[in-house]
Order: structure tokens, then sequence, then C-alpha cells
């Protein structure tokens, strides 16, 4: 079904005869992902295989997860059940990956850009090929690894549900962009994400009235949604370390007009860097404050409104550009650390072996509020309603006490070290709230962060992220 198909869908399929007869959505205060702890890897490994099953019927499967140990494969029909339940395989020579800590007490010091040695000429292609399809991408993602010896099974628990994960990820999606003549209240809306453990789409909002909690139940179901009353206001988008140059390449972390970059990239034999969406627009020019740097040449946000499709994908990849590096100008496979005004850099190492999930703990970077750490997941595939009145779709939510990032942040590198001193690549910032009215944030406030993870890149753009 095609996404307009499925919205026109979900638009007219709700609404009884009598609506004065609709029990209202229930409403609920309490951030359900305030205490959640990672599963380990060999968990997320089973869990990540039980994801892919699920992803290729997604009209019979809900989201899969994790529950006090368990994997849970929510299903909506019976005829999965049997496949749902199947053991997923994890090879024995599976190990933990180095996804890296956030902790930065712990790791090797950085090193200042002016003694960084001069790295070697960047091949012009990788060698799995730096520009693979979305289509071999994936493939290679849900590719069996081979097994030696006895593989370790983890069978996963099966359960029914009501809802599949096509038919919530398009409430989640309709709701964060709806009129207010088609949903009263929505003007209150901040957030949109999906709670695959109750299986119901979850609308965060400053209010909580009667008449958009029927309204809500109305057009989607009672039990297909819930509200989260929150205190604050929906976040900003920031605009937008401080003179970078091409010369010895570009860095991530460093300041490109009004935003930040994030990472290097490599596709089709060209050099690029990441930085968020809504810092640039496509086919436009891209500066540091010392010299050109190059052209966007792909991009999932419209100016106008938020996220959009891209390439003809039917996924939407957050808010994030690709922006191509002019000339012999290139860039290199390191990011800005430490302060707004530091110097000092590590090398990246890659990207995180999965995608975000609630718990997790990382850093953040950027040309205004430099290195921040002691943020935590608390949501993920969020959709995001800005101040401005663009919309976001699937970003994730980390929060944290104390500084917040600010404006000028925006685009800027999301990610954790590991052992050798290494970044290791988890996003690129989108926006923030709380911490009062700069933002900045107090000892004891609370702060809210957005940000695209690194595979919305992956899978949306040609290319891969540079390593050292």
């Amino acid at each position: 079904m095609s996404p307009v198909l499925a919205l026109s869908f979900l638009a007219g399929s709700f609404f009884p005869a009598d609506a004065a007869l609709v029990t209202p959505v229930p409403v609920f205060t309490d951030d359900p992902y305030a205490n959640v702890t990672p599963p380990d890897y060999k968990l997320s490994y089973a869990l990540n295989q039980a994801v892919i099953r699920a992803q290729a019927n997604p009209d019979a499967y809900a989201t899969p997860y994790v529950s006090a140990g368990v994997v849970i494969a929510p299903v909506t029909t019976a005829d999965v059940v049997q496949e749902a339940g199947q053991p997923l395989v994890l090879p024995p020579q599976l190990t933990p990956p180095d996804d890296g800590t956030a902790d930065l007490g712990s790791v090797p010091p950085p090193q200042d850009k002016e003694n960084v040695p001069a790295a070697a000429p960047a091949a012009r292609t990788t060698a799995n090929g730096a520009d693979a399809t979305v289509a071999q991408k994936k493939a290679e993602a849900a590719a069996p690894q081979a097994v030696v010896g006895d593989p370790w099974l983890v069978y996963p628990k099966v359960k029914m549900v009501g809802y599949s994960a096509n038919r919530l990820e398009a409430i989640k999606d309709e709701i964060i962009a709806l009129p207010s003549a088609d949903l009263p209240g929505v003007d209150q809306v901040t957030n949109t994400y999906v709670q695959v453990e109750q299986d119901r789409v979850v609308v965060e909002a400053t209010q909580a009235s009667l008449e958009f909690r029927t309204a809500l139940a109305t057009r989607y179901g009672t039990d297909a949604v819930a509200v989260r009353l929150v205190a604050d206001p929906g976040p900003d988008e920031p605009s937008g370390r401080l003179n970078d140059t091409s010369v010895g390449g570009f860095y991530g972390g460093a300041s490109i007009e009004n935003c930040t970059n994030a990472f290097s990239w490599r596709y089709s034999g060209y050099q690029a860097m990441l930085t968020a969406g809504h810092c640039t627009s496509l086919n436009g020019s891209v500066y540091t404050p010392a010299e050109y740097m190059g052209t966007v040449v792909k991009d999932t946000w419209a100016n106008s409104s938020g996220t959009v499709y891209i390439d003809g994908q039917s996924t939407y990849h957050g808010d994030v550009s690709l922006i191509k590096l002019s000339g012999s100008k290139t860039s290199a496979a390191r990011i800005y650390v430490g302060s707004k005004s530091s110097s000092s850099s590590r090398a990246v190492a890659g990207m995180w072996s999965r995608r975000a999930g609630n718990g997790d703990q990382y850093c953040t970077g950027g040309k205004a509020a430099g290195e921040l750490c002691g943020w935590k997941v608390n949501a993920v595939k969020i959709n995001v309603r800005y101040s401005s009145g663009t919309y976001a779709r699937n970003l994730i939510r980390g929060t944290k006490q104390g500084q917040c990032i600010i404006k000028g942040d925006s685009g800027g590198p999301v990610y954790t070290v590991n052992s050798a001193g290494k970044v290791v690549a988890k996003g690129v910032n989108s926006g923030s709230g709380g911490g009062g009215s700069d933002n900045w944030g107090g000892a004891l406030d609370p702060c809210r962060h957005y940000f695209t993870d690194i595979y919305e890149a992956y899978y949306g753009f040609p290319g891969v992220i540079a390593t050292s």
C-alpha cells in the first residue's frame, strides 16, 4: 500500500456513527523509558534478527522487543505464529562489539589537529563498494553469518497484538502532520512514537483535553493511541569548532555557517560530509567560516515542512543531508571533541554495531556547546513537532540533566568513544528542548535532545562513513 493510500485509509476508517459514545484515549505522565537498561550483546543480536524477520512482513508483525531477558515477537495474525516462534540463531564466535562508552574518563585522550599525522590519500572507492544501494546494504545486514561449531539459539516468545508495525507507523506519521481542522488540539503535540511494549502510539502533548483525547479515539480507536502529558513546550530547532579549513581535511564537529557538521562520508569516489538537513538546502552551497566547502547533493528535509521521502524510498530518514566537497578538497575521518573552542580531535572508528536503543548512553558535539556527555536514549523512531511548525520523522530522543545543546549545534556528531580512543558514530544532532529560556540548562535542569540515527544516513544515502 502506498503511503498516500495508507494515510487515506487511516483517516476514513475509524469514525463511529455516534462520536459521543467514544471512550477517550488514556492519558499518563511518566516516562516509560526513563530507567531502561539496554540488552546485552547476545540479546541485542537476537533482537536485530527478530526485527529483520518482522520487517519482511510488517502487516502481520508488530515490532519485536526485549522484556525481562526474553525476545518478544508480537504478531497480528495466526498465520505467522509458527514462523515468529522459530529460534533466532547467534553464531558461536559472536563477541561483544566495541560500541564505545560515554564515560570519557576511561579512554585515551584526544589529539590536537596540528599534531595529527598527515593521512594517506583517501581511496576513491571502498573494498565493499562505497556506493552500495539501499537494497544491497539491507541484504548485507540480513545475510546470515557463517556458523562454526554449535550456535546459540534464542527462542522468542510470540504474542498476539491488535496493531501491526505498518498500522502504528502510519498512525504515528499522520498525527504529527495533521492540521488543527482535522485534529483539534494538535498544535499542542510535541512528539509521536510507537510504544512497542504496549502496541500503541504515544502522543506527547502539553495538554490532554477531553476533546483532544476523544478526537484521537474517534479517528484511530481507543486502544491504538495514548497521550503522555508533558509540561514543556515543543523543542526549538537550533539555527545554524570555529574556523575549520580543508588543510589536513575538514573535520566533523566543526562550524558550518549557522550549524555544525557531523562525520566524513565517502560515495562514488567522492569525499563528502554529513550534517542536519534543516541546516542546508538541496543543491545549495555550504561554507565554513574560513572557506567554501561544497554542495548539498542529498537532503531528507524540506525547509518548509520537515522530513520527506527521498529518491523514491518509502522510509523517512530523519533530518540529515550529504555535502559533496568541492574540487580537490578533502575531509578527514576525525571529529573535534572537547570545548567549543577546542582543536582536539579523535579518529572515527566506524558506526555503532546496531541502531540506537532505549537506555543507550552517548555524547554530542557542536560548535556552540562543545562536547557534552551523559545523554541517555529514551525514545526511538520518534516524530517531533518543532516550535517552528516543521516536523521531523524517525528521530531518536535522549535526555540528561544540566547543560543542553544550543543553537548552532545542529548537524553535529552524536557518538561514543571506544577503548582505543576512537569515535564510534551514533548519529547527527537535530534539535533540543528544555534548559530554560536560553536552552543552556542549569545543573539540575532537564534537557531533551533529538538526533538522526547514523543508520538513517547509511540506508538513505549512497556510500559509507569514512573511517581511520
